[in-house]
């Protein structure tokens, strides 16, 4: 994880890649086309839709060999994917603006559909994947009416857009005008975008990493996301398709933690932790804290790593999987408990450490142990076999099944593998809260 400020950028970053090992016998004739069509899986990459890139992690070269076609594209990201302002909105035959990352990832997944054939892979069994923002914005795709059709599969690892509201084109808008008066184009000046498409990209994208206030994340526009994602899923009106979901045990542990540059703002003491419930929580905060209790300060990291993983993340696994299940479709859910060894074992199983394992292709920080390379296997199994068969089921792979809101249970994925116990009773004071904000 290098950040934004470490890794290089270009504006000109709208290409794909694709990994195969069932290209026709000629590419200059398609004569000599596959005997068979793999199928095919296209990765979306991570990193909160304001950094990142389909060439990290690097899971082409493994899932290749495993009898699929893979396709990880690029996007634009931050103020140039996701910037919303009056005069675009203005501008545009559909009168919205803000929306052009995922835009951009509907025409990666229209260019599959009609080119995917000639490297060997089949349009007609597409397996979306992603973790993070990727997972986010493949929740995203899966409400917006112009990705229909587009893939017949997905897997969201640690991002979802059914357990929070996501900013409305005028909201966006507003952002986007005050993050122009800090450029100093005024929304009133006649020459507002001529002013701004002439500011230096490096300009436009520091000033926008500076603005603590701007959301640069999928906006609810009336045309890609025509009403709340939460409220498409809910309504049953998502793609009917079968899903993998799940998140990581200590999803949050990473984003405080020095050795990837993470910021040590979480409570340290239980003042601090009950305060910081109070705020989120209001009247639940005492059955949160009970739900995840510390006795001592120095109780208190652990707590609020796993209480907050449940919230951002656990959470929204949970509620995708039973609303995929309600209709009709297959939602197999997982629960990433792996934890490596070396300095990173004090992160337990942190946020996309699963994504290390799929692709094999290991921090130089990371520090080996003989349960790697099962783990990685296991994974690389269960992913594959779901885009072949729509069910992660293979020989030599635990038995997962499907999701069952009678039994309630999860796939933990680590040092054992197979189903648990329901978490959901956890998780009961966040779906009070959840349902009371989103029905105001």
């Amino acid at each position: 994880m290098l950040g934004r400020k470490q890794m290089d950028t270009d504006e000109a970053c709208l290409y794909l890649s694709v990994w195969t090992t069932n290209l026709p016998r000629s590419t200059r004739t398609s004569s000599h086309a596959p005997l068979h069509k793999d199928p095919v899986m296209v990765w979306i990459h991570g990193g909160g839709n304001v950094e990142g890139s389909q060439e990290w992690p690097p899971l082409g070269p493994t899932l290749a060999t495993h009898g699929v076609v893979v396709v990880s594209i690029n996007y634009r990201l931050g103020v140039f994917g996701f910037l919303s302002l009056a005069g675009l909105s203005a501008e545009s035959a559909q009168h919205a603006s803000g929306n052009y990352g995922l835009l951009d990832q509907i025409a990666a997944l229209k260019w599959v559909r009609g080119n995917i054939d000639k490297f060997g892979g089949d349009p007609a069994n597409v397996t979306v994947f992603g973790a993070s923002s990727g997972s986010l914005d493949i929740c995203d795709l899966m409400a917006s009416p112009l990705a229909s059709g587009l893939f017949q599969k997905a897997i969201l690892q640690s991002g979802f857009c059914v357990d929070n509201t996501s900013p409305t084109l005028p909201q966006s808008e507003a952002q986007g005008e005050n993050l122009a008066q800090q450029l100093g184009v005024s929304a009133d000046d006649a020459q507002a975008l001529d002013k701004l498409r002439a500011i230096p990209a490096d300009r436009l994208l520091h000033q926008a990493a500076a603005d603590r206030e701007i959301d640069l994340n999928p906006v609810v526009d009336k045309w890609v996301l025509p009403d709340q994602p939460w409220r498409i899923f809910s309504d049953g009106k998502q793609a009917r398709i079968p899903v993998i979901v799940g998140s990581n045990a200590d999803e949050m542990s990473i984003f405080a933690s020095p050795l990837v540059g993470g910021s040590p703002h979480h409570p340290k003491t239980i003042a601090e932790y009950r305060q910081w419930l109070q705020q989120t929580f209001h009247d639940l905060a005492p059955q949160v804290f009970a739900a995840y209790p510390a006795n001592t300060d120095s109780d208190v990291p652990k707590a609020f790593v796993r209480m907050d993983s449940d919230y951002e993340f656990g959470f929204g696994a949970w509620l995708l999987a039973r609303e995929t299940q309600a209709i009709a479709q297959r939602a197999f859910l997982y629960h990433f408990t792996y934890v490596g060894s070396g300095e990173f074992a004090a992160l337990g199983a942190f946020h996309s450490e699963e994504s290390i394992l799929l692709s094999k292709k290991y921090w130089t920080s990371w520090v080996s142990s003989p349960g790697d390379e099962p783990m990685s296997e296991r994974i690389i199994g269960y992913w594959t076999q779901f885009a072949k068969t729509s069910r992660p089921d293979g020989p030599g792979l635990p038995p997962w099944p499907a999701y069952d809101p009678g039994t309630d249970q999860y796939q933990e994925l680590g040092r054992h593998t197979g189903p648990i116990a329901s978490r959901s009773s956890r998780f009961s004071a966040f779906m009070q809260a959840f349902v009371a904000e989103r029905a105001k």
